[in-house]
């Protein structure tokens, strides 16, 4: 009887857990602020040369980039400069913090290959209406990079703004420990987030 006992009481300790997250989120997405979720992106381009645009949706730019090189396998993103930083750019960033809520510490080293990943990824990247959703764009060893929607439409962005906002985090918002969150938000109401993701 004491076991029957302690297995419902694990199993309604399950339950109400899962009750209490948002809706459509899970408790794997421990990277996100509350209330948000994570959804698939699209990404629009050329694959081929002179060939025609092309979409394809995955859970981050490592899905992506396999659907790129199975249409074709000679696919090489292009030299895109480090200082890829334009005045359109400059003029969506709106601010910066570096403690958004209820996010936790990633590694800062893992952050920088992912911004270095991220860097000279072209195209057009799409997202679904939000508010409060995110799609994670780069995570590795427990430590992720979202891009996040908080407008009640569809947002499209060129897909290299990514690393910039990305770098602006890490250069503000990285301790002395070599740990980093931080959140970069822009004009358009979407932002750029950095914390613990479970990868």
């Amino acid at each position: 009887m004491k076991v029957a006992g302690l297995f419902l009481s694990a199993i309604a300790f399950g339950a109400a857990t899962a009750a209490a997250l948002p809706a459509g989120t899970s408790a794997t997405n421990s990277g996100l602020p509350e209330g948000y979720k994570v959804v698939d992106f699209t990404w629009s381009g050329n694959v081929t040369t002179n060939g025609p645009e092309m979409s394809f949706t995955g859970s981050s730019f490592h899905d992506i980039d396999a659907q790129i090189l199975k249409a074709n396998p000679d696919f090489v993103w292009p030299d895109v400069s480090t200082a890829n930083s334009t005045s359109d750019m400059m003029k969506k960033k709106a601010w910066i913090t570096c403690d958004p809520n209820n996010v936790r510490h990633a590694k800062s080293y893992r952050i920088r290959e992912g911004i270095d990943y991220l860097r000279g990824k072209s195209g057009q990247c799409h997202m679904q209406a939000g508010p409060g959703v995110c799609s994670r764009i780069s995570c590795s060893y427990d430590s992720g990079i979202f891009w996040c929607n908080d407008n009640k439409h569809d947002v499209t962005t060129d897909c290299s703004d990514w690393a910039n906002y990305a770098q602006d985090i890490l250069d503000k918002c990285e301790t002395n420990d070599g740990q980093i969150r931080g959140q970069e938000f822009s004009s358009e109401n979407w932002n750029i987030l950095i914390g613990r993701g479970n990868c």
